[in-house]
């Protein structure tokens, strides 16, 4: 099942691609069914989950002389991303309903794929390959479907992306030739290589090797300071990449993080541990003070991804339970809250023709709907109690305490919560308060579908925690077994 979650998608996108100019509208329904049918496979696989460790495991030979495998699985790390992944494709997809365009819906599918691969790989190799793929359908979505400064951002996206992979790549060849030592043979395969953690850790070239991927995953998460490409991608790229961008892309960092880094470095982890929370510290503060100087709503909501990212990176660096709970939970949560937002800013500059915050006003009073949601989406986006985004906050933050290297940091943290609630509730009075100016249409019933599930999820993952903390709990306690047997 996870290899169809992988496979379908890609030969989805290739039908759709080799579709006739005439058949657009058949293709987009073909995108739309593919990508809902896989959300419900998803979903059964995340309720199928027998509770602890990896599973729904797949294993072939592949490039033998190289020890990497096909080699997928899921714990309850992945699998929310997995779902998270298929829904978001899917709510793209209704999006992007007025689109014509075959190519833009077959770029959709294949990020879809990608992005599956990246979550169930366990072979390093294999890791790679889905990771570099991601690349490809994000540059074009941003640089052919994105706004008037679309090649510039699609250009900084890449370059910025290939400049982590270069480093990412070295650290595997590294980690596996230097590992070959301990374990007898040359392995990719991530659960081999942690049977020769211990030996990794007693090498000098541990840290540079630690380095190599803690930087690609950086780049991605984002962390200030290597965070600059994604305002502009999220400013220029169109709702679908923007959905997909914040609520898919910027995940893989924290999952490498927690997955590579913790898994196969714990002790230079906890080495670096200060460092990773001073940059936490810094983009929690930073994303938060810039967001309050945004003009272009879209942009506001790419600094605030920021901020967001800063609490994961801080629960990852206290290397505690409730700290990596809380950096998975908060990345989930962000996925929704997020995916949200940029719908709603999305469809409302569809209507405005803009995204300038101040021409806007009374929005809530023209469009009941839609304002609304986008009302519930920022309330979300600034952590409040009851929302999905409070709970994975406040545990990054409690894990935080908890360790003895980030305990610091979470005091002054608070004030990166102060200045985003401000910043969000601003926005919130000048966007969507006051009188309307002039009507626009509300929400129609494909925009609304597209809303409702993460309008549900939002709310429930906020009030009903147990839907996905003992998914989480499955994933994070066998690593952190593992990780203390280690330290």
């Amino acid at each position: 099942m996870v290899s169809l979650l992988i496979a379908v998608p890609f030969l989805a996108a290739l039908v759709v691609a080799l579709m006739q100019d005439e058949a657009a509208e058949a293709a987009k329904r073909l995108a739309l069914g593919v990508s809902g049918l896989l959300t419900l496979v998803a979903l059964g696989l995340y309720f199928a989950y027998p509770g602890r460790g990896f599973a729904f495991e797949e294993r072939y030979s592949w490039m033998p002389f190289l020890g990497s495998s096909y080699h997928v699985a899921l714990d309850g790390i992945a699998l929310p991303f997995v779902v998270l992944t298929a829904l978001l494709t899917f709510v793209s997809v209704l999006a992007s309903w007025r689109k014509k365009e075959r190519a833009f819906f077959a770029l959709l599918l294949l990020l879809e794929g990608a992005l599956t691969g990246v979550f169930a790989a366990l072979d390093l190799i294999l890791f790679f390959f889905f990771f570099e793929i991601v690349l490809v359908p994000m540059y074009f979505l941003i640089a052919v479907w994105g706004y008037e400064n679309r090649r510039y951002a699609a250009l900084k996206f890449l370059l910025y992306s290939l400049f982590g992979s270069v480093l990412m790549l070295a650290a595997m060849l590294g980690t596996a030739f230097l590992a070959r030592e301990s374990l007898g043979k040359l392995t990719f395969d991530l659960l081999e290589l942690q049977q020769a953690a211990p030996y990794l850790a007693s090498l000098p070239a541990a840290g540079l090797l630690f380095w190599g991927f803690a930087l690609a995953f950086l780049i991605k998460l984002p962390s200030v300071p290597l965070h600059t490409w994604l305002p502009h991608a999220h400013t220029q790229a169109p709702t679908a990449g923007s959905i997909l961008l914040a609520g898919v892309l910027l995940k893989m960092g924290g999952y490498g993080l927690i997955r590579f880094n913790l898994g196969l470095f714990p002790t230079e982890l906890a080495r670096f541990a200060p460092v990773l929370a001073g940059l936490g510290f810094l983009s929690i503060v930073y994303g938060a003070y810039v967001t309050l100087a945004q003009r272009d709503l879209k942009r506001l909501i790419a600094n605030s991804s920021v901020n967001h990212m800063g609490y994961v990176l801080l629960g990852i660096a206290s290397m505690t339970a409730i700290g990596l709970h809380g950096a998975v939970y908060q990345m989930v949560a962000h996925g929704v809250i997020t995916g949200l937002m940029f719908l709603m800013v999305g469809l409302l500059a569809d209507r405005t023709h803009t995204r300038e915050i101040g021409a806007m006003r009374g929005i809530y009073a023209a469009m009941p709907k839609l304002g609304g949601l986008l009302w519930l989406a920022l309330l979300g986006g600034l952590g409040l109690p009851g929302l999905a985004g409070f709970l994975g906050e406040f545990q990054s933050l409690w894990g935080a305490f908890l360790g003895e290297a980030t305990r610091r940091w979470v005091w002054f943290s608070v004030f990166g919560i102060l200045i985003l609630a401000g910043a969000m509730l601003w926005t919130i009075q000048r966007v969507l308060l006051g009188e309307k100016e002039k009507d626009y249409p509300d929400l129609n019933p494909v925009e609304l579908a597209a809303a409702a599930p993460l309008v549900v999820l939002a709310v429930v993952l906020g009030l009903i925690p147990a839907l996905l903390t003992p998914w989480i709990d499955g994933g994070i306690q066998p690593l952190l077994a593992f990780v203390r047997g280690l330290l």
